[in-house]
């Protein structure tokens, strides 16, 4: 017959206690359930566990045999229900996320401090890498969530959207300082440092110029919003960037001011489909979403 648990844990409490009375009172029990449970464990074996020798409980050679396997199949047993414990209040397991390299040098790493700080137990996995290779890492399953830009539909990726507003960058004491808000008229024949030509980003800028009569004045083309500012800070030019890479650099300098018309920056949540979600991953997302609301377009979600 297969013991039960109880009996078990009273077996390794006298033995290493060496007496009934410690025994229980480490298991918080009374010394006769004690008493009763090792008794019942030795007709479940069909042999003696226990020699009282100099007043002493004493294992047999048969229970030392036992002992180390009980041992170690107790400690297994509270590893396990500490493992349990951890991951329901949030403690425990792995958190794995891929993101774009502009989150990963901004805003995500002190939303990850402080979430860490409290889930002392987690572990992080951050990869920094394009839209196309978040995209396939979500896809393949080797992340969570995966952080991205202008997700497009694929039904084996669940995502989320959140509109964060853009924002027009100077250099440091530029005559677009005594803006309040900028257009395309006051950014007319200025060189421009933009995103890709075909981001929707930039596409919507070229109307808005358009629209006005503004010259669009292309100084260089780059992918993220990070080099860009820096761009600017060396006084190369303007840009329209997301107000979370530019709130990082207004701390070095920059001028950030409004953008008129507004044009979004679209943050993609993505998670693979089908798959129940972490609870380090939900709460992960539920804190994120927080961080971004200052930046987040107003009526957006």
């Amino acid at each position: 017959m297969r013991p039960p648990l109880r009996q078990l844990e009273a077996f390794h409490a006298v033995a290493v206690h060496g007496n009934m009375t410690r025994a229980a009172a480490h298991l918080d029990i009374s010394q006769p359930a004690v008493s009763r449970l090792v008794a019942s464990l030795e007709r479940n074996f069909g042999f003696a566990l226990f020699e009282r020798i100099s007043g002493r409980l004493q294992p047999t050679p048969e229970a030392r045999v036992l002992f180390d396997e009980v041992e170690r199949a107790l400690a297994n047993l509270n590893h396990i229900v500490k493992l349990s414990e951890d991951i329901q209040s949030n403690q425990g397991g792995q958190l794995r996320i891929a993101c774009l390299p502009g989150f990963a040098t901004s805003l995500l790493p002190r939303v990850l401090a402080g979430f860490l700080k409290e889930r002392p137990g987690l572990t992080l996995n951050l990869e920094a890498g394009s839209p196309e290779s978040i995209e396939d890492w979500v896809l393949a399953r080797q992340f969570d969530v995966g952080l991205s830009e202008q997700f497009e539909e694929n039904p084996a990726i669940e995502s989320e959207t959140i509109q964060i507003r853009t924002v027009l960058v100077a250099p440091a004491g530029h005559e677009l300082a005594a803006c309040k808000v900028v257009t395309p008229r006051e950014l007319d024949g200025l060189p421009i440092i933009h995103n890709h030509r075909n981001h929707p980003i930039f596409n919507t800028l070229r109307r808005a110029f358009a629209e006005v009569g503004a010259r669009f004045n292309s100084f260089a083309e780059i992918r993220q919003f990070a080099p860009a500012c820096i761009m600017v800070s060396q006084n190369c030019g303007v840009s329209v960037v997301s107000e979370i890479d530019a709130r990082e650099y207004e701390r070095q300098g920059l001028i950030v001011r409004p953008f008129a018309p507004a044009i979004p920056f679209q943050i993609s949540i993505l998670y693979p489909a089908q798959i129940p979600r972490s609870i380090a991953t939900r709460e992960f997302v539920r804190v994120f979403r927080k961080s971004l609301e200052p930046y987040q377009m107003d009526g957006a979600d």
